[in-house]
């Protein structure tokens, strides 16, 4: 087992913004590490929009608040398209359409390191992010606001709607202060979360930083650890490919993962047929998680049940831990199942705060168990072993 554990999380667990020069240098230096140990590896690069947020929160502010003065001014049918083009801005961005967070785009980096036989008829990916990302609020507080999402949609369009009847009912009062009233009553409590959910958003990276040392520095670690074992010949492999990804972007809507999908999976149909185990949250010192479901508030998908159980199945083999169960998560596997290719995510909770506390200073190498990082790569290797093991016996 590799000794360099304990440099490596150091060197992951320094705050490392989406697109800034401290990610930049942590990627630069985990190139050099592979490097010094003639470890191959390859960079997919692809557009990274590192603003991603503070464009989208800038977004709202501003045109909820256009609406909200629409409404209260009375423009009529006008406030129908502003609150339309309201909707589709961020909207469209978060389904990769960049309409209002094109700003200080540049060139994203996604570490590939692909391990066994070129003939394989399965390929496992392995992957976490190395950016990391810092909020004003825990991610309790912030689900609070992310749940207001749907309504506000619904309100936003009602409003338009009322505003819109207004100016068709002035011949006939009062129902034309009815309608004005019922779109106020419908754009105040739009614009409240927009300035909420705004500010949370724009002012992020002012806050004090995250180290990124849980989320997802750990991972990073017991990644590259696991890649030294594979150059090393230590695991096996005959019919399965091994593809380790280090994902750029994640922290800004898994821009990395996306694009890396898009380009080496098109159609969900590849030779080897692909399936994939995301990486979060490692290193804390209580139970293995698994997720049900991957997404946020607007979409998720459930996590592939197989995939689910084959890494419940490595745990339990490998710790005599039973894997606990969780809802919701919002990460990179989201990219590998919406294109129909089964995903899981791995994690661990900590012993008080269980998966909260990220995104925040709490989230620090204090709570990283370094040895436990070992039984990690431990782990991942017995799915390895298992993953190849059943690819024989289905082509016997």
């Amino acid at each position: 087992m590799s000794a360099d554990l304990d440099p490596l999380m150091e060197l992951f667990s320094r705050p490392r913004p989406a697109g800034s020069a401290a990610e930049r240098a942590v990627f630069d230096a985990t190139c050099a590490w592979l490097a010094a140990r003639h470890i191959p590896y390859r960079i997919h690069e692809f557009r990274l929009r590192p603003f991603f947020f503070e464009c989208t929160g800038l977004w709202l502010i501003a045109s909820r608040t256009l609406l909200a003065l629409a409404v209260a001014r009375g423009w009529g049918w006008r406030t129908l398209p502003l609150a339309l083009l309201g909707q589709l801005g961020g909207a469209a961005d978060v389904l990769g359409v960049p309409l209002v967070t094109w700003p200080g785009a540049t060139s994203g980096q996604n570490l590939v390191l692909r391990f066994g036989p070129s003939d394989a008829s399965t390929e496992l990916v392995v992957c976490a992010h190395y950016d990391s990302k810092t909020e004003l609020l825990d991610h309790r507080q912030r689900a609070v606001l992310l749940r207001g999402l749907r309504p506000a949609i619904a309100l936003t369009i009602a409003s338009a709607v009322f505003a819109s009847a207004e100016e068709r009912l002035r011949a006939t009062p009062p129902l034309d202060r009815i309608a004005r009233a019922l779109a106020l009553c419908c754009a105040v409590p739009v614009l409240l979360l927009a300035w909420a959910l705004g500010l949370h958003l724009l002012l992020g990276r002012l806050a004090q930083p995250s180290r990124g040392a849980v989320d997802n520095g750990a991972a990073c670690v017991v990644l590259l650890a696991l890649a030294e074992r594979l150059a090393a010949g230590a695991i096996p492999l005959e019919r399965t490919r091994v593809t380790l990804v280090l994902f750029g972007g994640e922290e800004v809507n898994m821009q990395g993962s996306a694009a890396f999908v898009r380009s080496h999976y098109p159609a969900a149909i590849n030779a080897p047929q692909p399936q994939a185990v995301n990486l979060e949250l490692l290193g804390q010192r209580g139970p293995y998680i698994l997720w049900q479901q991957d997404g946020n508030a607007l979409r998720s998908a459930p996590a592939s049940p197989a995939m689910i159980e084959r890494v419940r199945h490595a745990i339990t083999a490998t710790t005599g831990q039973t894997a606990q169960g969780a809802p919701l998560i919002n990460s990179d596997a989201w990219s590998f199942l919406s294109a129909g290719i089964p995903a899981a995510t791995l994690g661990t909770a900590d012993p008080q705060c269980g998966t909260n506390g990220m995104h925040r200073p709490s989230d620090n190498p204090d709570r990283v168990d370094t040895a436990r990082l070992h039984e990690h790569v431990a782990v991942l290797e017995t799915l390895i072993r298992y993953t190849d093991a059943s690819t024989a016996s289905r082509l016997l």
